[in-house]
């Protein structure tokens, strides 16, 4: 049961009961009977899911592999009018490298992400002056982001408490949030300065009406099996014990006969003296009495605990959406589509998660009510990659979508240029659909989009992709 004192799942004291009279040795053995039944009981694992992350392998890779994928992306600051990317903007050049003095964006994130599938539920906190937290705009009066420590977080509700399913404001619901860590004072934190992300589970854990509980709830069986193999191989592995008995196949005329005290005794001085891997030892031992051994112990071929360790793993990464594909293992070290498997991981989770903190980060922080908005860049990921023919296939397809568009009058220039991933043109000619254009504009245009115009109709303004006029 090493491992599991070491977890902190067992937190009956085995010291004197009953105001501290002793125990007697039926009491003893009666109450391990029912601390080693509770042990078998798979809800036992729940008790820390931090410390589950932080000591089981099964556990922890999971977890790692979507919250640095997650918080390894670039993000940028873009505009919602056109998508256009803001370079120039203080607040989203500090937040984005270093949103506190102590981490840097990608840790903040990391363990933002972490906290939410490992505890189901995270917490950023805006490190600002209580006189600020009705402002819409938070980002403009705060400039220190912090993920606390989720166990560490308590709610404190109103009383009455408003209706959370009504029209209630958080500061209707919430009185403060606490952050109880260390040796950190026990200091409210005002509702609306904290971004409370949650995780998809259902129920509320402990009855809190916020927080949601942990997705590891789904596979609490399959982490107890993994503690009971760990702990079997562990006893395995280190317990010092018996081997086995050596058993005497001598013989006379009455049948078989046992060994007698003095011959024990130097079978064992002979073994113990001449047997080992000590100087003066030899590897082998020559015995003068016939004997068999009969092995007692258990052996880890015996128990097969990988194969369980690994119908466990694949369990456990199941409900963070990973296919067995991607899990560690030692019988397939290569695979010809883990490319496709990990493609899929970022389509179907990843994507989508930071797609979702991006949005609600935003909403939090006020972007939105300046027309601006957190965005997540994943360009750069191998397995995202598409081949330079297939890039140049798509980029053509959006040049061709976007010709018929802009010929029907449905979009303008600078819309063309924003899905071609260009920058906007402080032209009026470019906010203009050609139904508003003037004869000249059209002229205009003809000159810079048609690479070859003697080739082209005169109502033809088609193009592969809009460049500046003079390009």
């Amino acid at each position: 049961m090493g491992i599991l004192k070491t977890l902190g799942f067992i937190t009956k004291s085995a010291t004197p009961v009953d105001g501290g009279q002793s125990e007697s040795s039926s009491d003893i053995a009666q109450r391990r009977l029912r601390l080693m039944h509770e042990i078998a009981m798979p809800y036992v694992a729940n008790a820390n899911w931090v410390t589950l992350f932080n000591t089981i392998p099964e556990v922890a890779w999971p977890v790692n592999y979507i919250a640095s994928r997650a918080a390894g992306a670039r993000y940028l600051l873009k505009k919602f009018k056109d998508d256009t990317v803001v370079w120039d903007n203080d607040f989203a050049n500090n937040l984005l490298v270093r949103p506190n003095a102590f981490e840097s964006w990608y840790r903040t994130l990391w363990k933002h992400f972490a906290y939410k599938l490992v505890t189901g539920n995270s917490y950023i906190k805006a490190a600002m002056s209580d006189a600020f937290a009705g402002a819409k705009t938070i980002y403009k009066w705060c400039d220190r982001y912090v993920t606390l420590e989720a166990p560490y977080v308590s709610i404190e509700y109103k009383q009455p408490m408003g209706d959370i399913y009504g029209v209630s404001d958080i500061e209707d619901v919430v009185k403060a949030y606490y952050h109880d860590y260390g040796t950190f004072v026990h200091r409210p934190i005002a509702p609306q300065c904290v971004f409370h992300d949650v995780d998809d589970t259902f129920g509320f854990y402990n009855g809190d009406p916020l927080k949601a509980k942990s997705r590891l709830m789904a596979v609490l069986k399959a982490i107890s099996n993994l503690i009971a193999v760990y702990e079997a191989r562990n006893v395995i592995y280190v317990k010092q014990g018996g081997l086995g008995w050596l058993v005497s196949e001598m013989s006379d005329d009455m049948g078989s006969r046992a060994l007698t005290k003095e011959e024990k005794k130097q079978v064992l001085e002979e073994a113990d003296k001449m047997y080992g891997f000590g100087e003066g030892k030899y590897p082998y031992g020559i015995s003068d009495v016939k004997m068999s051994f009969i092995r007692t112990n258990l052996s880890i071929t015996d128990l097969q605990p990988f194969d369980e360790t690994l119908a466990d793993a694949v369990i456990i990464a199941g409900i963070y959406g990973i296919p067995p594909v991607l899990i560690p293992r030692k019988d397939q070290s290569t695979y010809a589509n883990q490319a496709n498997a990990e493609k899929a991981v970022y389509s179907s989770v990843i994507i989508p998660l930071v797609q979702r903190f991006c949005q609600e980060f935003t909403h939090f922080l006020g972007l939105d009510q300046d027309g601006l908005y957190i965005d997540a860049d994943f360009s750069d990921v191998d397995c995202l990659q598409t081949g330079k023919k297939e890039e140049q296939e798509v980029n053509r397809f959006i040049s061709d979508r976007c010709k018929i568009e802009f010929e029907s009058a449905l979009i303008t220039l600078n819309d063309w240029r924003a899905q071609q991933g260009y920058e906007r043109v402080e032209d009026p000619l470019y906010d203009k659909l050609v139904s508003e254009m003037t004869p000249e504009d059209i002229e205009r245009v003809k000159l810079f989009t048609n690479p070859k115009p003697q080739q082209e109709d005169e109502g033809d303004l088609s193009t592969p992709s809009v460049q500046d006029e003079g390009e």
